[in-house]
Order: structure tokens, then C-alpha cells, then sequence
């Protein structure tokens, strides 16, 4: 019995010392970060056609506004063109008809049937001149490439994708946390991170919680900002972040 006795209390003193590690590693967990571009996209192609120009490469750094592809278009830019020779007749005739009318020698149908059709080269130029805009991308925002699914000369689809682009100048930080934390972690708390690819510590602190937490995991997603602009850092990086919870 005393052999039982002793064995029983070594056994219940490991479980907690085991206890112990377990409890202050819950408090202060080191936990997965990722970062992010705050805006990425996939652009992709607006129209169906073969691409005359297609200028960057993975990792290109453009302005908004840039060319990003060009199609090319010879059947749109006629189609337009001929739009515009059929709105100048148009107008030409309205024209006639209104200075008729004014004299008095004019048909006030004539005069109405001309005002119709002058509306409608008009619409049809405008639908000319969209299909043009179609056949150049223009880059939405200033931003870098981070993908290329596209080449010079391919012959794309609609929809079909072209490249992925981000704005890597504005980053934002991902990270899963225990749904408990809500008891303390607040939007503008502070944290440590820590990146794997460059090695270096940073300071952030939380820009905002997700809406809701997740029910299974009992986790909620939040996002951070860097303190300080870090030039180093790259959308996909990733590392941990160190939290300090308040003393209970």
C-alpha cells in the first residue's frame, strides 16, 4: 500500500508539473501569421481575341493606369469607325431638316425621323467605342505583377485570365487566434512578429476583427498592420506573431 501510495503521488505530482508548461503555453502561444496584400486581383481578359501586346513579367512594378495587354482589334476599331462616318451623315441630315423646319418649307416628320436616327448612330457609336476601350487593359491601380497566366500572341477567351496583380505597397498582416482572446484582444493591441523568409522581428498591432467566430475551431481571424513601412516584405511571407495577454 505505502509502494501504491508513493507511486500515486510521484504520478499525480508529473501530471502537474506537465500541467504546468501546458497552462502558460495557452497564455503565451506563439501563433501563425501570413502576410497580405490589402488588394489583389486576377485580371482577366474582357474580350475574345489575340493579344498584340503583353509587356510585363512576374514581378513587374507598374503605375496605375499602365498597359497590362492589348488585343488586337482591326474588326472593333473598323466597326467604330464606321459608327462615326454614319453619325456625321446622320447629323448632316438633322441638320438639313432643322433649318427646313425653321424656314417653314420642311416636314415636321422628316424633321422628328432625323432627330431619332441622329440618337441612335449615337448609341451605336458609343457601343463601338466600348468595344475598342475593350481591347486595351489598363492597370486599375499602382501596383507589382505576382503572376502570368498569359503570353504575347495567345488567343484568349473571354474571362480567360490573364495575370494576377497586387498593391504591395499597402500589406496587412492574417492571423487565427483562440476565440477566448476576445476577452482582451481589442482592435490597437500590440504584438511581436516575426518573419521566417527575412529573418527580422517586427512590431504590429490589430487593425481589426473578423465578424464571426468560428464555431468548430472556437477561432477568430484578425488582421494587423505593420508600425513602420518594412521594404523587406513580400505578400505570401509568413511567421509567428507573439501576443502578451494581461495578467489575470
Amino acid at each position: 500500500m505505502t509502494r501504491h501510495r508513493a507511486l500515486g503521488a510521484l504520478f499525480g505530482a508529473g501530471l502537474l508539473l506537465l500541467a504546468i508548461p501546458a497552462r502558460a503555453a495557452d497564455a503565451w502561444p506563439e501563433i501563425r501569421v501570413q502576410v497580405v496584400a490589402r488588394t489583389a486581383t486576377t485580371i482577366s481578359a474582357p474580350m475574345s481575341g489575340q493579344l498584340a501586346e503583353f509587356p510585363l513579367h512576374d514581378g513587374d512594378r507598374f503605375e496605375k493606369g499602365a498597359l497590362l495587354g492589348r488585343f488586337v482589334c482591326a474588326e472593333q476599331e473598323g466597326a467604330l469607325a464606321h459608327a462615326r462616318a454614319v453619325l456625321e451623315e446622320k447629323r448632316q441630315v438633322y441638320a438639313t431638316n432643322h433649318k427646313l423646319r425653321d424656314l417653314g418649307t420642311g416636314s415636321g416628320l422628316d424633321y422628328h425621323v432625323a432627330a431619332a436616327q441622329v440618337e441612335e448612330a449615337a448609341a451605336d457609336v458609343q457601343t463601338a467605342t466600348a468595344l475598342v476601350d475593350n481591347c486595351s487593359v489598363k492597370a486599375p491601380f499602382a501596383g507589382r505583377v505576382g503572376g502570368i497566366q498569359a503570353r504575347p500572341w495567345q488567343f484568349l477567351g473571354v474571362g480567360a485570365p490573364m495575370l494576377d496583380i497586387l498593391e504591395d505597397k499597402a500589406l496587412e498582416l492574417e492571423l487565427i487566434v483562440p476565440s477566448r482572446w476576445l476577452a482582451w484582444l481589442k482592435q490597437g493591441a500590440g504584438f511581436g512578429l516575426s518573419i521566417d523568409e527575412t529573418g527580422r522581428s517586427y512590431q504590429a498591432e490589430v487593425s481589426g476583427l473578423s465578424g464571426k467566430v468560428d464555431p468548430i475551431s472556437q477561432s477568430i481571424k484578425v488582421y494587423g498592420r505593420l508600425l513602420a513601412p518594412a521594404g523587406d516584405l513580400l505578400p505570401g511571407m509568413s511567421g509567428h506573431a507573439t501576443f502578451n495577454p494581461p495578467t489575470q
